[in-house]
């Protein structure tokens, strides 16, 4: 993994930790089966996520931050 996915992977669990990725992808009219379908998990284990009851760890969390559209670690949000 390269610096910037580590980078990518922090900013997503701390939208995570906040509630803000729940925030985005209702901002972006995304379900959580369809943020689960594009990562290649089950809609609970999304929910999971946004209530913070876990956190999306290595790919997944990449996968996370591909479909709410963070591309840059360094603005937290959607590029």
């Amino acid at each position: 993994m390269s610096p910037d996915d580590l980078r990518r992977i922090s900013a997503v669990r701390c939208l995570v930790a906040n509630g803000e990725a729940r925030d985005l992808r209702e901002s972006q009219h995304l379900t959580l089966w369809e943020i689960a379908d594009a990562i290649g998990c089950s809609p609970s284990t999304v929910y999971r996520w946004e209530q913070g009851k876990s956190a999306p760890r290595g790919v997944h969390a990449l996968l996370l931050a591909d479909a709410l559209g963070i591309h840059k670690a360094s603005q937290g949000k959607a590029a």
